[in-house]
């Protein structure tokens, strides 16, 4: 969980320019008939580039990012083989290091690129409900029955509660946050938050999880409405499996995601939808705080909440 905001969080220690990408691209694939090299975003952890819509390439903000970028090698060389049944394609990251004439300092992560567009855009997609929802579910109970010895090879963390708890830490930040819109609804939901308590550790079998499968990293089919991948597995964990459920409320809303749950699969604890409830409104009031204080632009948070509370908060937009 990125807590809070810092601008050190946000920034480089190294160079990089729109040569330098090519050149890279130039030497770590060459002899293709062309090199069109797009600029898709920047994150915490990295600067990202397509190349010729077949390749991502991505390339470390920072030294200490490295060590993210390895991890993701070594997950690919589990996940990809466990998940190809699934129909739902995670990528296949390889670690490149740039020629020295390149100039860049750090390996790069490439792997082909995914097919799809992310869930968190503002593109609208018409969903395929009756095949999104039992292919999702399938995903997810194929991803939870990896064994965990499957990883041992690499020290994974182990979480025994829902990584969200510790956005409580911030608590009175986000509070003032809320009660700054003066909006009713938001006052109920900062009444549920100021009586909200950190959960207990999770005493049942934990499972390998996403950790962070925000609508961002679900790609879908824009034509015919459904899964196709899912990316971006620096936080993977050991922990548990209501994990990767948290946010699906946030853009398929509270009865697709509980038909997911349905059609899950796997032995749900009776504990296991209080946890969900409790993570997705959590994070939901502390995604908005987060993201107000970089960005003006919060009608995806608003609409999160809006689905995860069932209210109504066309006022703030």
């Amino acid at each position: 969980v990125n807590s809070s905001y810092s601008p050190e969080l946000w920034s480089s220690d190294r160079e990089l320019t729109f040569a330098q990408v090519i050149e890279l691209a130039e030497e770590t694939i060459p002899n293709l008939e062309r090199y069109q090299v797009s600029y898709l975003g920047s994150g915490w952890d990295n600067d990202v580039y397509s190349l010729n819509n077949d390749w991502i390439l991505r390339f470390p903000r920072r030294e200490e990012i490295i060590s993210h970028l390895e991890k993701e090698v070594y997950l690919s060389s589990v996940l990809v083989p466990e998940l190809e049944q699934t129909g739902v394609p995670v990528p296949n990251v390889k670690l490149i290091t740039p020629g020295p004439s390149v100039g860049f300092p750090y390996p790069i992560g490439i792997y082909p690129m995914l097919k799809g567009v992310s869930a968190g855009t503002d593109l609208m997609v018409e969903m395929n409900w009756t095949d999104f929802i039992p292919k999702t579910a399938n995903f997810l109970r194929t991803l939870h029955s990896i064994p965990i010895d499957h990883f041992r090879d690499f020290a994974l963390p182990t979480q025994e509660t829902l990584g969200c708890v510790e956005w409580l830490l911030e608590k009175e930040d986000i509070l003032f946050h809320l009660h700054s819109y003066e909006v009713k609804s938001l006052d109920a939901c900062a009444e549920w938050l100021d009586s909200c308590e950190p959960l207990p550790p999770f005493s049942g079998d934990l499972s390998f999880i996403h950790n962070d499968l925000s609508p961002e990293h679900i790609l879908l089919d824009p034509e015919f409405g459904t899964i196709t991948g899912v990316i971006d597995w620096e936080e993977g964990a050991i922990g548990d499996p209501v994990s990767d459920f948290v946010t699906l409320p946030f853009w398929i809303g509270w009865e697709n995601t509980l038909r997911v749950c349905d059609s899950y699969s796997l032995s749900i604890d009776d504990k296991f939808l209080n946890r969900l409830e409790y993570g997705s409104k959590l994070s939901s009031l502390a995604w908005l705080y987060d993201e107000a204080q970089r960005s003006n632009d919060l009608s995806s948070q608003i609409s999160y909440i809006e689905r995860v509370w069932d209210i109504n908060l066309s006022l703030l937009r």
